[in-house]
Order: C-alpha cells, then sequence, then structure tokens
C-alpha cells in the first residue's frame, strides 16, 4: 500500500471533501446551529492501549492457587513494571478520532446558517480552503466528463458523479460572501474564470487527463488550516478525553460506480506519472538530465505505482484477482465505458471488433497489456519443461487475420513496432536468465548487478503468470523511452560502460598477494573493506564491459547460430496452439437506457473476477518421439484437443479467406534482435540503476579507503593551515570540495583560523581529551600523547545519507518502497527549528508526481557527491605527506619513525603534520606570551616552512592540465641565473636495485653536476613496485614526460638551487628514448622550441654516470641509517 507521506488522486479527494465538510459542520456549530450527524466509527486510538508489559501480564496463565517464593516475587515485579509503563504511557496517547456522516441535504443546510450569521459570528472562509473544494470538484467533473458522450441515453453511472458536484458547488455558491477578501483562491477564480467555464470547454473525454491540480495555492496554508480543522477537542460524548471530530458526506455506496470512480483516479495518476516521467527522458535526450537522474526517478515511479494498485486491491480484495489484477481492474472500467456506449461488453470482447484500437484502449493500456499476455503462458509451463530459444512469440498481426483491412495504417504501424521491440526484449531475458542460472550453478561469475523493477516484473510475470497494471505500465515507459530515444536509446547503455570505465580507470585495481591493490603504489583497502572495491571490480569484468570474463554476448551468438530454420518459416491461421480471435462473433447488442441501468443497479452486472482481455491465446503440447508437427492429421488431432480443453471456441475450418489472408500478411515467428547486448541497449533504466549502483560502492570504497589510509583528513587540516596563514599560493580545488562536502566532520562545522586552532582542533581529531587544552589540566600524561600520535582514532568520513538508503535497497537488504519512505524523511525534514506551519505542511501526504520531482530535483546533487575521487586523492595525500617527511628529515635532521602496520596503511602520517602544527603552535605561543597568534600575522616554524614549499611545489604539478600549461609557460634562458654555466641537461632513465626496486628519471646538469631525480616511474605509472617497464608503452612514455616536466616547473623540487626554468638545451643517453620522449611530448602539446633532444657525447655520458653512482651510494648510506636492507 501506499506509504503514508504519499496520496494518490481518490485518497486526495477524499481528504480534500473531508477537510471542507469538517470544516463546514464546525463553523456551523459555532454559529449557533446543530448539526445534524450521525457517528460512524471510533477508531482503534480511542482508547490508550497496553504497554508491553501489561499485556504480558495479562496473558500470562493465573495459577491455580496462592504464589509463592519467587513465582510471588516475580508476578509483584511485573505489576509494578506494568503500572509505571502504563502510568508513562497513558498521557502521550494521541486523540481518539470520531467520524460523522452528514447528508448532502446536511450539508446544504449548514451553509446557508454560515452564510446567514457569519458576520455576527465572524466566521470566515479560508481562500485556501475554497481552492481544495474546487480541487475535488474537479477531480470529479473529469471523471464525468470521462463517462459522458453526447449520443449516449443512459445517464445512470453518471448520475452519482453530477450529484456530488452540484451538491459542493452549491455549498460554494452559498458560502461565496463568507470567503476571505483576499487569498489564492479568489486569485486563482479571478484569473481562471468560473468553475463551470474551465470544466465545460472539454470536450474530449480523454484531453483532462492533461489537467493538474493547480499549483497557485500555497500548501503551507492549506496544510494550517487542516491543523485548524482537525484540531482535538472535548466533548460531552468523549468523557473529558480529547477527541478529533472528522465530518464526511454521506457514503457513496453504489458499489460499482464509486468503484469505477476509484479506477478511473487510479488510471488517471497513472497517466500523469507517465506524463511526467517521459518528460524525464526528453530532458535526458536534450542532455538537461543525466542518466541516473532519469533511471533513479523513473524506477522509484514503477514502485510508487505498484504500491497505489496494492492499495486499491486492499480496497476489493473479493473484486481483484491478484495474480491477473490487471484484467480484473482493467474490466471494471471497460464495462463502464461498454455500457455508456450502448453495447454488451462481453460481446463486444469476443467479436474482431474489438481488434480495433480505440483511445480508451490507450487509457488504459490495453494494447501494451495484449503484448504481456502472449507470454503468461510460460508460467503453466510444467517445471521439468523449458522452451528452447527464443519464446515462440506470434506478432500483433497474427490477431487481425480476420480484420487484415485495420493494418497498414501509421497507428498500427506503430503498434507492430512496439510489439516487436517489448516481444524481444522478453525474448532476451529469457537467455539472460538462463546464463544467470548457469554461472550460480558453476559458481563461475559474480553475482550480477540488482534488476529495476521493470526486468523484475517481466520475470514474475513469466515464471509466476503475474500480470499487474504496474507491470503493464513499466512497460508503457519502456516504450515511451524507445519512442523518445529514437537512434539515441543506446546512450544509456553507452553512459554505463562510460561510467564503469571511468570507475575502473580510478580504481585501478590489481592484485598484488592475494590483496586488491590501488594501481599498485601501496595503497589497499583493509580486509574488512575489500568486498565493496571487489564487487565493483568483479561487476564490471563479468557484467558490463567487453572484456573476456563477460560471456553472455557470447552465449547469445551461439544460440541465435543455433535457432532450426523452421522457427523463421510463415505459419497460418491453423496453426495448432494458437488461437487469435477469428470472425464472424456475435454482434454487439444495443442497450436501451432501461436496460442499461437496470443491469447495473439492479442486476449489479458486475465483470467477471478472470476477464479474458487479450485476443491470443498459446498453449505447449509435448509431441511424442518420431511424430512430424506438420502432419495435418497430427494438426487434427492436436486441434480436436484444444477444442475440448476449451482453449478453441469450436472444431469448424479455418475460413479459407482467413488462410489467404495469413498467407498475405506472411506471419512467422518474431525473432530475437541481432544485437547481443539487445537486453541492455534498449533499456536505459536498468543500465541507469546499474550505473547508480557502481556509483555508491564507488564512493563507500573510496571513503572506507581513506578512512583506513588515514591521509586525507590530517592533509585537510594541513592544507586549511598553509591557506590561513597564505604560506601557499596555489588553491587545491579537490581538497576545498572534499572540506565543503565534510565541514562538520573535518573541522565540527567551523574552520580553525590561528596556529593556537590548528593544533587543537588537530589533536581532538586524533582523539586527544579536551581537558587536555584546559589552563590546568588535570589528566595530561604522556600516555595520552603518545596514544593520539599513535593515530589510534582520527577522523571518519561518512557517506553520503542518500547513498546510503540506496545501498540498502541495492543489496537487497531493504525493499524500494522503505527506501522511498526514509528518503522522504531525508530530504522533505523540516527540522528542530521549523515553525508550526512547517510542520504541518509536511504531514500532508504529497502526490506521487510532488514526491517524483522532490527526487528529480536531488539527485543531480547526490550524483555530483558519489563521483567525487577519495582513492586518488587518498593517494595523492599519502604520497604528498611521505614527501614532506622526507624534506623534513633532510633540511631539519628530524628523523619520523616509522612503525609496521597491518596491510598497506602508513598510521604514522598523522605524526608528520602533527608535528608541524605542534611546532608550529609552540612557536606562535612562545612569541605571544601562550596568547593564540592570529593568521594574519603569522610565525611559521622550520617544519611548517617545508610542509608549505613541499605543497606548493605539488600544486603546481598534480594536475596534468595545469602541468603543460605551466610548463610552456616557463622561461628560457641559454645560462643558469648565475651565469656560470650553460641551461642544459641530460635526462635518462636509471634502476634502482633498492628495496623496493624500481626506475627513476635522472636528470643532471653536466657543467654544474647538480643532479635531480623524479619516480620511480612505476609508482607514478600506477604499476606495483618492481614492475619490469615497457620502453615502448605509450602509458610509460606519458608518465616519464610528466615527470620531466614537474622537475622543471617544481624547479628540481626545492625552488631555490635552481631557477624555475625550461632547459635551452637537452640530451640524453638513448638514441631510441630520445626519438619517442620527443614524439610522446610532441603530441602531448609540449612547445615547438623544445622538440630537439640530441644524444650524449662520451665525455658527457662519463659524467652523467659518475653523478649517478654518486647518487646511488648516497642512496644506500640513507638507507642504511634507517635501518632498512641494502
Amino acid at each position: 500500500m501506499l506509504p503514508e507521506f504519499l496520496a494518490g488522486s481518490y485518497k486526495r479527494y477524499k481528504q480534500d471533501t473531508a477537510l471542507f465538510t469538517t470544516w463546514l459542520a464546525k463553523a456551523a456549530a459555532s454559529c449557533g446551529y446543530k448539526p445534524n450527524v450521525t457517528q460512524r466509527h471510533q477508531s482503534e486510538q480511542a482508547g490508550p492501549s497496553k504497554s508491553p508489559a501489561a499485556k504480558e501480564n495479562s496473558e500470562a496463565p493465573k495459577a491455580g492457587g496462592r504464589l509463592k517464593g519467587k513465582e510471588r516475587k516475580a508476578a509483584k515485579d511485573a505489576a509494578a513494571r506494568s503500572k509505571n509503563t502504563d502510568d508513562d504511557v497513558a498521557p502521550s496517547q494521541p486523540p481518539s478520532t470520531v467520524r460523522y456522516t452528514i447528508t448532502t441535504s446536511e450539508l446544504l443546510r449548514q451553509a446557508e446558517a454560515v452564510r446567514c450569521s457569519h458576520v455576527k459570528s465572524h466566521v470566515k472562509m479560508p481562500a485556501s480552503l475554497r481552492t481544495v473544494v474546487e480541487r475535488a470538484i474537479r477531480a470529479r467533473q473529469r471523471c464525468s466528463e470521462w463517462f459522458k458522450k453526447s449520443e449516449v441515453r443512459n445517464k445512470y453511472s453518471d448520475k452519482q458523479h453530477t450529484h456530488f458536484i452540484e451538491i459542493l458547488k452549491q455549498s460554494l455558491e452559498t458560502l461565496d460572501p463568507c470567503v476571505e477578501a483576499e487569498g489564492a483562491g479568489l486569485k486563482y477564480q479571478k484569473q481562471d474564470g468560473p468553475l463551470l467555464e474551465r470544466t465545460a470547454s472539454v470536450t474530449n473525454r480523454f484531453s483532462m487527463l492533461k489537467v493538474e491540480e493547480s499549483p497557485e495555492f500555497d500548501p503551507e496554508q492549506v496544510s494550517e488550516v487542516a491543523g485548524t480543522v482537525n484540531e482535538p477537542t472535548k466533548s460531552q460524548t468523549s468523557k473529558g478525553e480529547s477527541e478529533i471530530a472528522v465530518y464526511e458526506l454521506e457514503d457513496e455506496d453504489e458499489f460499482d460506480e464509486e468503484l469505477a470512480f476509484i479506477i478511473f483516479c487510479f488510471f488517471e495518476d497513472l497517466h500523469r506519472t507517465q506524463d511526467f516521467v517521459n518528460e524525464l527522458w526528453r530532458k535526458y535526450k536534450m542532455r538537461k538530465c543525466d542518466l541516473h537522474t532519469a533511471a533513479v526517478t523513473t524506477n522509484a515511479a514503477f514502485d510508487l505505482v505498484r504500491q497505489a494498485e496494492e492499495d486499491l486491491i486492499a480496497q476489493a480484495p473479493e473484486v481483484f484477482d491478484r495474480k491477473r489484477s490487471y484484467d480484473s481492474i482493467a474490466i471494471i472500467v471497460f464495462y463502464a465505458d461498454a455500457f455508456q456506449q450502448g453495447f454488451d461488453p462481453q460481446a463486444h470482447l469476443n467479436s474482431s471488433a474489438s481488434l480495433r484500437i480505440t483511445p480508451f484502449d490507450d487509457f488504459i493500456y490495453l494494447s501494451t497489456a495484449k503484448i504481456l499476455m502472449k507470454f503468461t503462458f510460460i508460467a503453466d509451463l510444467p517445471k521439468d519443461c523449458e522452451l528452447s530459444y527464443p519464446l515462440p512469440c506470434p506478432p500483433l498481426r497474427f490477431t487481425y487475420i480476420s480484420r487484415p483491412e485495420l493494418l497498414g495504417t501509421p497507428e498500427m504501424d506503430r503498434k507492430e513496432h512496439e510489439d516487436l521491440v517489448l516481444s524481444r526484449l522478453i525474448i532476451d531475458r529469457q537467455i539472460w536468465n538462463t546464463w544467470k542460472k548457469v554461472g550460480s550453478e558453476r559458481s563461475i561469475v559474480a553475482p550480477p548487478p540488482l534488476e529495476d523493477e521493470f526486468s523484475k516484473g517481466l520475470d514474475r510475470l513469466t515464471k509466476e503468470g503475474v500480470l499487474s497494471v504496474a507491470l503493464v505500465f513499466e512497460a508503457r515507459i519502456f516504450l515511451d523511452i524507445q519512442d523518445i530515444m529514437g537512434d539515441h536509446v543506446k546512450r544509456g547503455h553507452q553512459d554505463l560502460l562510460r561510467t564503469t570505465k571511468e570507475i575502473d580507470k580510478i580504481m585501478n585495481l590489481k592484485s598484488i598477494n592475494g590483496a586488491w591493490d590501488v594501481g599498485g603504489t601501496g595503497e589497499r583497502w583493509h580486509e574488512r573493506d575489500s568486498d565493496t572495491a571487489l564487487r565493483i571490480k568483479t561487476t564490471s569484468m563479468w557484467w558490463i564491459l567487453d572484456t573476456p570474463t563477460n560471456a553472455f554476448p557470447k552465449f547469445k551468438e551461439l544460440q541465435l547460430g543455433s535457432i532450426p530454420s523452421e522457427h523463421n518459416r510463415p505459419f497460418g491461421a491453423s496453426m495448432p496452439g494458437l488461437s487469435p480471435k477469428r470472425g464472424p462473433r456475435p454482434q454487439q447488442a444495443e442497450l436501451t437506457e432501461a436496460s442499461g441501468a437496470e443491469s447495473l443497479r439492479v442486476a449489479k452486472a458486475m465483470p467477471p473476477k478472470n476477464p479474458k482481455l487479450s485476443s491470443m491465446s498459446i498453449h505447449c503440447h509435448r509431441i511424442p518421439e518420431g511424430v512430424n508437427p506438420n502432419d495435418p492429421d497430427f494438426q487434427r488431432l492436436m486441434r480436436k484437443q484444444l477444442v475440448e480443453q476449451g482453449a478453441l471456441p469450436d472444431d469448424e475450418p479455418v475460413d479459407p479467406k482467413h488462410e489467404e489472408n495469413a498467407r498475405k500478411l506472411n506471419i512467422k515467428w518474431i525473432q530475437p534482435s541481432k544485437d547481443l547486448l539487445y537486453l541492455f541497449t534498449t533499456n536505459p533504466v536498468y543500465c541507469g540503476l546499474v550505473s547508480f549502483a557502481m556509483l555508491t560502492d564507488y564512493e563507500t570504497a573510496g571513503i572506507s579507503l581513506c578512512n583506513w589510509h588515514k591521509s586525507i583528513w590530517p592533509t585537510a587540516h594541513l592544507y586549511n593551515a598553509l591557506q590561513q596563514t597564505s604560506t601557499i599560493s596555489k588553491s587545491w580545488p579537490e581538497m576545498e570540495e572534499l572540506i565543503d562536502l565534510h565541514m562538520d566532520t573535518l573541522f565540527a562545522g567551523q574552520i580553525p583560523l590561528s596556529a593556537h586552532e590548528f593544533f587543537v582542533r588537530f589533536a581532538l581529531a586524533l582523539g586527544l581529551s579536551v581537558s587536555n587544552f584546559s589552563r590546568n589540566p588535570r589528566n595530561r600524561t604522556n600516555n595520552d600523547r603518545f596514544r593520539f600520535r599513535q593515530g589510534a582514532n582520527g577522523t571518519k568520513l561518512k557517506v553520503t545519507e542518500m547513498s546510503s538508503v540506496f545501498r540498502q535497497y541495492f543489496e537487497k537488504k531493504s525493499s524500494l518502497e522503505i527506501c522511498l519512505v526514509k528518503l522522504d524523511s531525508l530530504i522533505r525534514d523540516p527540522g528542530s527549528r521549523a515553525t508550526r506551519r512547517e510542520r504541518e505542511a509536511w504531514k500532508r501526504p504529497l502526490t506521487n508526481l510532488q514526491f517524483l520531482a522532490i527526487l528529480e530535483a536531488n539527485l543531480p546533487r547526490i550524483t555530483q557527491r558519489l563521483w567525487f575521487d577519495y582513492i586518488t586523492l587518498t593517494k595523492q595525500c599519502a604520497g604528498l605527506l611521505k614527501d614532506i617527511r622526507l624534506q623534513i628529515e633532510l633540511e631539519s635532521r628530524v628523523f619520523c619513525p616509522r612503525i609496521a602496520t597491518e596491510d598497506s596503511a602508513d598510521q604514522t602520517l598523522t605524526w608528520v603534520v602533527m608535528n608541524v602544527l605542534e611546532e608550529n603552535n609552540e612557536l606562535a605561543s612562545a612569541a605571544l606570551g601562550n596568547r593564540p597568534l592570529l593568521a594574519q600575522n603569522p610565525m611559521m616554524s622550520p617544519q611548517f616552512q617545508v610542509a608549505g614549499e613541499k605543497m606548493q611545489h605539488f600544486l603546481a604539478t598534480y594536475r596534468p592540465q595545469d602541468l603543460m600549461a605551466n610548463f610552456n609557460a616557463l622561461p628560457r634562458p641559454p645560462r643558469t641565473p648565475s651565469g656560470l654555466v650553460p641551461n642544459r641537461w641530460n635526462i635518462s632513465i636509471r634502476h634502482v636495485a633498492l628495496s623496493p626496486p624500481g626506475d627513476l628519471v635522472f636528470l643532471i646538469q653536466p657543467d654544474s653536476h647538480y643532479v635531480h631525480t623524479e619516480g620511480p616511474i612505476q609508482i607514478a605509472e600506477g604499476q606495483a613496485p618492481g614492475h619490469k617497464l615497457n620502453p615502448k608503452s605509450l602509458v610509460t612514455l606519458q608518465t616519464i614526460a610528466r615527470l620531466i616536466m614537474k622537475a622543471f616547473v617544481s624547479g628540481m623540487g626545492t625552488g631555490s638551487a635552481v631557477a624555475t626554468s625550461a632547459p635551452y638545451s637537452w640530451s640524453t643517453n638513448e638514441p631510441k628514448f630520445a626519438r619517442r620522449i620527443i614524439k610522446v611530448m610532441t603530441d602531448m602539446g609540449v612547445r615547438e622550441d623544445l622538440m630537439d633532444m640530441k644524444v650524449a657525447e662520451e665525455a658527457e655520458l662519463k659524467i652523467c654516470d659518475e653523478g649517478w653512482d654518486r647518487l646511488k651510494e648516497s642512496m644506500t648510506q640513507l638507507m642504511r641509517g634507517n635501518g632498512g636492507p641494502e
């Protein structure tokens, strides 16, 4: 059933009328009028319910005698708990609701009483309430207009609608002097004219489906009126207890007529939802909306329709068949429409006249339902009977053998195309389910992605025979998307591939010693968090990307090749097992006004519970071995059996004219599409849902990685400190976006501004108590200092709340219905500071369209958050902190200890930032006598300055596009700034045999013997340490080119020993390397005057080798000093 925060058209209509009648009854009572009402019933909340303890005590069996010992003590305790609990709960019980029924004549008398005494009693009807009543009138009038037809003489089915419309109109006219002088209701009336004129202009029975409820009034005003009207009061009958009195118009108890109105409202809601969803996909086609927003919102619409259908069935479970709910629901309005048009509905169904497509068929989606009905026979097959691929599926034109003249029109061509597209989708789902079953039985594939609601519905159709209105609606949306997108319908699948490839590229997962490594750079997930990363990898490999492990396209290709040739042969009207609707049939019976009214009113001619709206049926039979199914004798025997089973109406020979029509129509079984990925390329809803699920996993995996490695949040604190003190001039957009996303988590909602705040906020994030920073700290101990230096705590970033809700659905831990309720609470929760008016508006139920519009508006923001690259940022921050640590050790001669930890996380990186901020705070405090130093007048410690220099160099080179622009903008002087040596460099690739082994870009200035290195290349490329380089690889050469440019842009890492400039000339030791690197740099866009790299002469080569030997010896000594392996 629909959740409480949603309301369909009929429910909204009932709420609107009840709100008006309740207000009118109470207003009349305030004027001294004594209403003549009948108490209907009291809700179950009339009295306080028993508490769990009391209930438990009351249900306990009574002992046969006096209790003794422990039993007596336990009974006393239970009684005490029951008393205490009841005392606590009783006052908080909500007031009971008492419903009263008033007649239509009483309603008019109350309106007259209010009009006559409103001046004296100061009673004013809110303008927003008038708008609510007009909305209720329009709902009834749309249904009345739909049932009306000028030439129809039968007026019974419209009688009740007209009666209630007139009563409400008369009431409004009577109360017109009492309406507030200014308000949305009067403004609405002035703009659109009288209500009668607005609705009378509707001539087509279906054109009013485009009419939507007026948005010109403030829903908060309506909610305020509802809150005032439904205020609990005390009356004589309530015995001092507060109760809510609700007055409702007399029951519209004509079951058949009211049910027809309910179903009309239901289908009207479907058409409004259809228009909304179709507009959503038009936006997607025009690139005004992303795939995730369109797909997730559409999937939510599918579930809301399903809930609305269940709500409808629950109102009359004895009338509707849950398995074939579409037939039993649609037949109600089908019968009503048939009686209105003056013919027998059953006779019409049995005649070939029903083959003609009418606007009414489109209103109940009958054409779409008939396509689905062709596949219901599959659910009736024995369990040991499996049909071979493709499923036997006759085309739509098979049903038109008796009326071929109806074919060939643009409308029928469109219907035949829709039949082909949808049938092919269902046929391919058979092979998809077979492939999933084979994979799960043999455990050779990872679990497939979650299916969308439409795909689930198709599986229930073929496996259980369930044909619901929701499934028909979903199929209609699927066909509408094909029509809207046209040749661009495959873009949804292309977007899914693009998303998956981008995620796969960013994650760059590689298996290192049985663990998934991010690009081989050393960052790995903790064992407890690796499942999400593994799911992303396996899902993309097995089910999405074109990889050798994704064998479904190959599987379908093999199945297509094994289709027998008989499956593509034409067949005629006498095909056994197929029963098209063949004429002639009984002609439609004209109904007089009396007979139509009598059949509905007296005879209660209700539609059958299991109607047959389909014009085709398929039956499967086992063929004995050795029997030719094309043998005429065998076909006659089969036909006789079908007649005996009731599958065929008679055993008369087939009309030769029909046989001739069948040959002319060239009827063949529907063939599956040659597109191996047809199941996905035609269903962008599925593709968008899978893509969105991949994004939620991607965000979860990224946040779990950054929380384990603890490199992002310390870097965020360091970056903020350097920014606030103007130590760095360049910005870091990704880090600033991260701070905006997680401001509350990182900085408790407020950016620190001084050296003292930098240090205190970071220490608190590490887990140090606030008492350690008080003026007279009592609990500050060395153990506390050691504990937070360990980095055992630290800040934990959190996933987006909405994505966590969706993940419950994607992981099958929660239904979509529950997720939508949670989403509504997250999106619309007014918060603790909301006004009473805002809270009342929040309580008022939304329509489906209102909720879907809210969801559509919020999803782009959520999608943008999901795309944030925590993985790359984690690697960048880890590398940056390691560089800062190394530079501090080299310049300050302060060794930062390393502690071996499990997996790949270097937990001691937090020490680096802690040391920097602590030293800076101590220096600032000492300079100002322990007074906090403001950021505007900073005093920076040596470590703080080193961190700023490394951060500045990193920000100048970490983005490829910025790196290229900065490199091309460098000056190119012929000599170094000192003027003593030429500005020429030698560049070569050198292997380091230390642990871990790797390759470096070695740069040396031969004339000054100044050396610099970049790399290791393997790490920069995203490979595992020790990976053997391929000198011809384009990726490797591009990585080397970026490292070379980075060295010059950053001034060789220091900015002091060598001025930042481009080389005037450069050389290398290998001719092949020179040609390759110049070509790659040319393609990357490097300036032309640098595209001349020469091969070094022998004397220069000797200088380069000597410089490398000295550097290698220094690295070896450093490794020995740190206790590392030689």
